[in-house]
């Protein structure tokens, strides 16, 4: 066994003693002191947790009002002056009722504002998206026996040849032509966005200060 010497003092001389080395933790307390502290929390490390989660809680103490607040307040009334009639003309765009897109450009700027990393991104709906999404949502409305020009199931007059076995299997039972086609928009922008996240990690691991 591999010994260290270690040097004490005795009887005014010094002696060399043959110290034994530590005995290397088990796996089992290895495993059992990275638990304790990947699970042991305190209230710095809670505080950080929140401010990484929420990194309004930073900046938001350090705002002025008196300085920031009235130049805020004009520049949000102009965005919403300009944001609804683009959000119900968006709305269309993507084959879906214009109520949608105005409560999607509401919450998601709020969602941005408490979870936000940068104040120079500007959240907001986007017309070639939207252009893209309606063409996916009325394919599929018609794929289920929708007719997107009317409101209510298409008769087949509008080019589709869908037999009677097929719509009745394809068509939702539950929710009708516009709850079908706030699924498939949601479903297609949640999967875009989830297929970008690896891009923009690589992004940003390959350029750190971008």
């Amino acid at each position: 066994m591999d010994v260290s010497p270690d040097c004490t003092q005795q009887g005014g001389g010094l002696v060399l003693v043959r110290r034994r080395p530590p005995v290397p933790p088990g796996l089992r307390e290895m495993l059992k002191a990275r638990l304790w502290r990947g699970c042991s929390c305190s209230t710095r490390g809670a505080w950080a947790l929140v401010q990484d989660l929420l990194p309004a809680t930073r900046w938001l103490r350090h705002y002025r009002p008196r300085e920031a607040l009235a130049g805020d307040v004009m520049s949000g009334l102009v965005i919403g002056i300009i944001l609804v009639p683009q959000a119900i003309a968006y709305s269309l765009l993507a084959g879906l009722q214009p109520i949608y897109s105005l409560y999607t450009s509401f919450f998601a700027n709020l969602i941005y504002f408490l979870m936000g990393t940068s104040r120079h991104v500007s959240m907001g709906i986007f017309s070639l998206l939207c252009l893209m999404v309606g063409q996916v949502v009325e394919r599929e409305l018609l794929l289920a026996g929708f007719d997107p020009a009317r409101d209510g199931p298409g008769s087949g007059d509008n080019g589709t040849t869908l037999n009677a076995s097929a719509t009745l299997v394809l068509r939702p039972r539950d929710c009708g032509q516009d709850c079908y086609a706030v699924r498939v928009a949601t479903a297609l922008t949640l999967v875009a966005g989830i297929y970008q996240i690896p891009w923009h990690r690589k992004h940003f691991q390959e350029h750190p200060g971008n």
